[in-house]
């Protein structure tokens, strides 16, 4: 516990004043011999038991009377949303959500759920820990841990601003784990600060349990969980898909594909109930609502047009859309808004344009007559506009790869080793934004080897009159989604005849396709920054595509789809204007991120310029004065679905820790004075004093008929013995 006034606990030794008053008064006491004390003596000893319990707990009662009054006027700081109790702690770790939809705002205070949820913590922890514990921050954007000088200076560093980027709990928990298991913290308050946004918890992820045990195994380590976990309601968030330049004979023009959707988040203030998906996009929203027109403002460069779209079923699309530029422009930026919400993170989207790269392609191979379906799908044009390019190397002929104009590297060879020098070419590849796809090489030669924790296990066979076949399959996002018009892919018609076990070695990966035994057909790893950056795709394919084992080259379109994906992704890095995802080192080592600058001084339109500290860290365009780069929020961050609170006590069940679910309109302080508690506790211990101190009622005794006639002696024996209390009194002689 925590107190206001800690002086004042000096004096706690007046509450034994009672009792040294008791005492004194047993000594002044004055022993006066009496004839008849010996009857007053033995009727005493039959009511000793009460008399002590009574004077014990009458002496109890003032003790403590005059202790809540000493506790109350040392201002006691407990209770609240904090609980806080135990005092201060050595040290405070600090984890911070940066993400953007920690950005949602209330329209009255204009604060938004990061600044409302700091504000609230500097204020507690200034009260409750009143400077005596050290203030470590860790920030989900770089993830590195930063002594602070007090809570209050949090505000005011720009590793507590806004960014765009996505976070990652487990992770923001894991630099948390190693900081304290490193630096030997002792006894440990870590606070949590977070929107329970289910994409960035990972609930269902395998790091959870070995992070719980790892934390139950740490003696005082207790969490704290501040939680905003209402979602933005009847919020707008935009989203282009392709931004292509196209020239004809008398101008040029750009053709934009968009997406606009409504998510109604109607989660309660617990945020119990929302494990379902409950606040998606569309809900409460009949088929047949009525459309509604909304403003979109497209910038280029500089200059503004607006267009009206029409939102049907909460969510409407923009394919297509055509906007005239000067024919010698051939390099240059805009962005797309939508009026202003509660979620002003996903009101724009930046793009930038160019005369399209060429879409290249490598697939390195042992076996090229298996990859021949894969070249031709790889060759043939998704966009007519754009030229394709699909080349095949051997294993041995890796360094005439033109890694920097690669979209996408086609894997069918055994993994590289840990030292070889492709393996590291691989992981920048990756690092830079590119796709790799792993084909499993028919050589068991090198089974050992991993790629970002993956490896290839052995080969599975069916008799050759059966099949096996796609169990499910992701249709919402990666390489098997459903077209844009919502046809879902025919990948439930596949057909496998052999294909090969995938063993995951420690890496976060996401099963996009099963197959009826549940084993993966195609595998998403998600690489570790410190590893590998964190921009490009990895995906893993169990089965080959000639008919020997597999239907994927006999029916086409889902290889094609698959195939063609993959390569969009990676090919939004190519070229002098390219379009990434804002993080960590998106914009390369320290040295390098030197070079870029804001292309216009407002960002967004908003008119605030991006600070140099927050540079890749915000969605806007720069440039190093050869490239552009375009850099938005993450797709996950406009995923509107919450974790309840029973999932989040499943996750840190066995930790000592505390959850308190705030709201931005909600201006309760997380760390109350309790001192009106005291003042009752005072109250009741001297009302309870004063009852047992009364004096008990004397219980009016018969009369013998020789006392009725006036026996005076029994008179002065029943008066004396009403002196001492309600006790049994000796009989008067006559």
């Amino acid at each position: 516990m925590s107190f206001l006034q800690p002086l004042l606990l000096f004096a706690l030794p007046l509450a034994l004043l009672p009792v040294i008053v008791h005492l004194i008064h047993q000594h002044r006491r004055r022993t006066v011999p009496w004839a008849a004390m010996m009857f007053l003596r033995r009727a005493q000893r039959m009511n000793r038991g009460f008399s002590r319990l009574r004077r014990w707990l009458i002496l109890a009662f003032r003790m403590l009377a005059i202790l809540a009054l000493l506790l109350m006027a040392a201002r006691p700081l407990a209770g609240g949303l904090l609980g806080l109790t135990g005092g201060a702690p050595q040290t405070v770790i600090v984890l911070l959500d940066r993400s953007a939809s920690m950005e949602q705002t209330h329209l009255t205070t204009g604060l938004s759920k990061r600044e409302a949820g700091l504000n609230r913590l500097v204020e507690a922890m200034g009260e409750a820990y009143r400077g005596r514990s050290r203030v470590i921050l860790i920030d989900s954007a770089t993830g590195e841990p930063q002594q602070v000088a007090s809570a209050e200076a949090l505000t005011d560093l720009p590793s507590t601003w806004a960014t765009d980027t996505t976070s990652d709990i487990p992770g923001l928990l894991q630099s948390s784990l190693e900081y304290i298991v490193d630096n030997q913290t002792g006894r440990t308050d870590v606070w949590l600060l977070s929107d329970l946004q289910a994409t960035t918890w990972e609930a269902g992820g395998g790091r959870w349990d070995t992070l719980r045990q790892a934390f139950q195994e740490l003696p005082g380590v207790r969490f704290n969980l501040l939680c905003y976990p209402e979602p933005a309601v009847n919020n707008l968030a935009v989203a282009v898909d392709r931004v292509t330049r196209r020239e004809g004979r008398d101008q040029a023009e750009l053709v934009i594909d968009l997406d606009v959707v409504r998510t109604n988040g109607g989660a309660s203030p617990t945020g119990e109930g929302d494990d379902d998906g409950s606040g998606a996009p569309g809900a409460g929203a009949g088929p047949g609502a009525p459309a509604q027109e909304i403003p979109l403002r497209f910038v280029i460069n500089g200059v503004t047009t607006v267009v009206p779209i029409d939102l049907r079923d909460q969510q409407a699309s923009l394919r297509g859309h055509v906007i005239p530029i000067d024919r010698t422009l051939e390099r240059g930026w805009g962005r797309v808004e939508l009026p202003a919400d509660s979620q002003p993170s996903d009101n724009v989207w930046h793009f930038v344009f160019d005369r399209p790269p060429v879409m290249s392609s490598a697939i390195v191979t042992d076996d090229p007559d298996a990859m021949l379906p894969v070249r031709a799908a790889l060759s043939s044009p998704a966009d007519s506009a754009r030229e394709y390019e699909s080349t095949v190397y051997g294993p041995e002929r890796t360094a005439e790869i033109d890694w920097e104009q690669t979209a996408l590297i086609v894997w069918h060879a055994p993994l590289p080793g840990a030292d070889d020098l492709v393996k590291r070419q691989l992981e920048n590849h990756l690092a830079a934004g590119r796709s790799i796809l792993f084909f499993p090489p028919g050589d068991l030669s090198g089974a050992g080897d991993e790629f970002l924790g993956v490896s290839w296990g052995g080969w599975n066979e069916v008799a050759s009159s059966e099949s096996m076949q796609v169990a499910g399959w992701r249709n919402d996002t990666g390489l098997l989604a459903n077209t844009r018009d919502g046809t879902a892919l025919p990948v439930g018609e596949i057909e496998l005849l052999s294909w090969r076990g995938i063993e995951v070695n420690g890496a976060t990966v996401t099963p996009l396709a099963r197959l009826e035994n549940q084993q993966p057909l195609l595998l998403r790893v998600t690489p570790d920054q410190t590893e590998a950056g964190a921009q490009g795709e990895v995906y893993f394919v169990s089965t080959l595509p000639g008919t020997r084992s597999s239907t994927l080259a006999r029916d086409g379109v889902v290889l094609y789809a698959m195939l063609h994906r993959a390569l969009a992704s990676g090919g939004d890095t190519l070229g002098l204007a390219q379009q990434r995802f804002a993080a960590a080192g998106v914009l390369g080592d320290s040295e390098q991120a030197r070079d870029w600058r804001p292309v216009e001084a407002a960002n967004g339109g908003n008119g605030e310029a991006v600070p140099t500290e927050l540079l890749g860290l915000r969605a806007g365009v720069l440039s190093d004065g050869e490239r552009m780069l375009a850099l938005n929020r993450p797709p996950e961050e406009d995923q509107p679905r919450r974790l309840g609170i029973s999932t989040v006590e499943e996750r840190f069940e066995g930790i000592d820790h505390r959850i308190i679910v705030d709201a931005l309109e909600d201006d309760t302080s997380l760390a109350s004075e309790i001192w009106r508690t005291f003042l009752l506790l005072m109250a009741a211990a001297l009302i309870l004093e004063a009852l047992l101190s009364m004096p008990s009622r004397v219980q009016p005794q018969a009369r013998t008929q020789g006392q009725a006639a006036g026996g005076s002696s029994g008179s002065s024996a029943e008066g004396g013995a009403d002196a001492a209390g309600d006790r049994p009194q000796p009989a008067a002689t006559s």
